[in-house]
Formats: structure tokens, sequence, C-alpha cells
């Protein structure tokens, strides 16, 4: 996932990872944000798996929209806010895919191989392992992604473990929800023979992050919504801009990405 943060008082060409400044995650921080998943999985993931009702069926972005019916991606922003030292982001992105069908989506999901070709150039290292109390109807893994990011004057690293769920709610509604378990910043790019900044004590561009997506499937294709929800470091006063950018670069290149694969498949099919 890509985060771009642009701090205009810096210069791009003498900064460096080395220079930034580090910050220390509380547990003040990280309560707020898991209260800030629990609202969201009680007043958006329950709901869904009750009724099939997603977040596009009631905005303006979605609802008889002829460029969001044509295939056009449509994003936009739930949550940019601080919180007790730190800043929650959390975009939503909605398309809609002719012809394809839930199990392409789930193929493309639980295929960590290709995860490097999928998902270029963001993830550059990609595993998933079963555990053993996945069903058909709850298929669980634990994933190993390394992640690389560049932002306008930085370039960053991160192994990340996630633990993953990918429920079939019926035949026609399906839903992943994807929770980081450890997020590791290396200390210098490309290099992890040279360690990692320990958790929660590091540049705090990535602290934690929840994603979800919701699939639903009709005679037509298929509806996708993604969620993505990070934490990160304090937003300095005046760049307010550069999480909410962070976060909505990120959702519109997971939309691009999985509409690019899904594609594949449906070129295969016809």
């Amino acid at each position: 996932m890509r985060l771009i943060f642009a701090l205009a008082c810096f210069s791009a060409s003498t900064l460096n990872a080395a220079v930034a400044p580090i910050y220390h995650l509380d547990t003040q921080t990280i309560a707020a944000f898991d209260d800030y998943i629990a609202k969201f999985e009680r007043d958006v993931v329950a709901p869904w798996t009750a009724s099939g009702k997603l977040w596009m069926d009631d905005r303006n972005c979605c609802v008889h929209n002829k460029a969001f019916e044509n295939g056009k991606n449509m994003i936009e922003p739930r949550e940019n806010a601080d919180v007790a030292g730190g800043s929650i982001h959390h975009f939503t992105g909605a398309m809609h895919i002719d012809g394809a069908n839930i199990d392409d989506v789930r193929k493309i999901m639980e295929d960590y191989a290709e995860y490097p070709k999928n998902f270029t150039p963001d993830v550059s290292k990609a595993t998933g392992i079963v555990q053993p109390d996945s069903t058909p109807a709850d298929e669980h893994y634990n994933a190993h992604l390394v992640i690389e990011t560049s932002t306008l004057w930085i370039n960053l690293t991160y192994d990340c473990l996630y633990d993953t769920h990918y429920r079939r709610l019926d035949e026609s509604h399906w839903m992943s929800k994807s929770k980081a378990l450890s997020i590791r910043e290396m200390r210098e790019q490309h290099d992890p023979s040279k360690g990692y900044f320990p958790e929660g004590d590091d540049h705090g561009f990535l602290w934690r992050t929840n994603t979800y997506w919701f699939v639903r499937q009709d005679k037509t294709g298929i509806d996708l919504e993604v969620d993505s929800i990070t934490l990160s470091r304090p937003v300095p006063t005046g760049f307010g801009w550069w999480g909410t950018r962070r976060t909505q670069s990120a959702v519109e290149k997971m939309l691009r990405d999985l509409r690019t694969a899904v594609n594949g498949i449906l070129r295969s099919r016809s």
C-alpha cells in the first residue's frame, strides 16, 4: 500500500530516513484506534453480514450514477482526524466489474504468491499460510508481506504480518477482514541485515492498519467496496492533508490493481 506524504518545508533532495524524527506509539493511541475499529465493525460490518447493505447503497457517488455503473472507481473520505498521540485515516472505495464473480476476487486475494505481480510495486514479497481453524465458509490465513513505499522525501520498507479472514456469507455475498498483527520498519530500505526499528518507536508513518473488502454478486457482475483504516503518528499542524492523501492513494491503487487482476481472469475466460 503506497504511502504519500509531501511536507513542503523539507527538501526532497536532502532528506532521508536517517534524519526524520522518531515517534513513540502510546497505549492511549492504540486504544483510540481500537475503539474506532470496534465502532466501524458494529456500524458497517455487522449490518453487511445481516442484510448485505453497503455504504455505497446510500451514496450519490454510486446510486444511479452512470459513471459508476460504467466502471468508474469511486472514493470518499470517512475519517481523517487526530486522536490522542496519533492520527486515524479512513477511506472507502467502490467499483463495479461487469461479468466478474466472487470466485474471481477470492482467487486473487488468496493467491499470495502472485501479490508481487498483482500489487506491484508496493508488495515485493508475500506468503500466506492457511490456519488450522480455517473452514470453507471462513478461510483463515496468516500472511507475511514486505511492503515498499515511497514518499516525496523518504523511502520506506515494512515487514508485515496480517491475520485475514475470507468469509463466504452466501452464494452472492463475500467479505474479507485483514488486520496487521505486526508492522516493522526496516532501518534501511532493501537491506534487512541492518535490522528494524522497534515496533511503536519508528517514523510513525504506519502503526496500524485494517482493511475490509465487501463483494456482492448479481447477474451483471460484482460490486466491490473496500475500507482502509490506518493509524499514523500525529499530523503536524498545517499538514493534515498528508495522512488523507496517503490513505486515499492506497485505496485508489488497491481498486486499480484488483480491477486489473480480475480483468485478466475475464480475458482468460473469453
